[in-house]
């Protein structure tokens, strides 16, 4: 099985008027990682804006995002990445895979969307999402009670180092190494 680990950063919470400046991802096959790459992009226009909300937590200025490559040059090397990853000599798509993921999908899809590619061709229908194994470990009572379900609370209570929180590869790792850890205390991913 071939997973795309993924984590985005954005200038805001909806994709209709905000849009993923930093993209982290681990292509993971059959458990072994294949390769690492973190894209930062310019998404800025009349409709993508910066939301200051976003900025407080990510850290970045919208003069930061403005200085990466535009995003209509960027998203080439995205999709030119996510072809290769999956292999379109080989019949299996990729899962995608991620904490609180389909945040992450909805930003994919619609910067995907604006250049005519599409997420499906990439990605199966399946979804790996550690937010919800987090929740099945709490049910479980594989994870004691926490005060939020935060990337951060639950890799620190399971002694997974996060150094550089919404950094885009940072949290993917983190969120990896996070539902490696939950699977071994019985908790599968999928």
């Amino acid at each position: 099985m071939k997973f795309l680990w993924i984590d985005t950063e954005t200038t805001g919470l909806e994709p209709a008027d905000s849009g993923i400046f930093e993209l982290g991802a681990i292509l993971v096959e059959n458990g072994n990682v294949i390769c690492e790459r973190c894209f930062f992009l310019n998404p800025l226009s009349d409709v993508i804006k910066y939301h200051e909300d976003s900025g407080a937590i990510h850290g970045y200025s919208e003069n930061q995002i403005r200085e990466f490559t535009p995003e209509s040059e960027q998203v080439v090397n995205i999709a030119d990445f996510f072809r290769e990853a999956r292999n379109f000599n080989q019949p299996e798509k990729m899962i995608i895979a991620g904490y609180n993921v389909s945040f992450d999908i909805k930003h994919l899809k619609a910067m995907l969307g604006r250049y005519g590619y599409r997420l499906e061709d990439y990605f199966s229908d399946v979804v790996a999402d550690v937010f919800l194994q987090v929740k099945k470990a709490g049910m479980q009572k594989a994870l004691p009670y926490l005060p939020n379900r935060k990337l951060e609370t639950v890799a620190t209570h399971l002694g997974v180092i996060l150094k550089n929180a919404h950094d885009a590869l940072a949290d993917i790792k983190a969120t990896r190494e996070v539902a490696i850890k939950l699977r071994t205390l019985g908790v599968p991913l999928l």
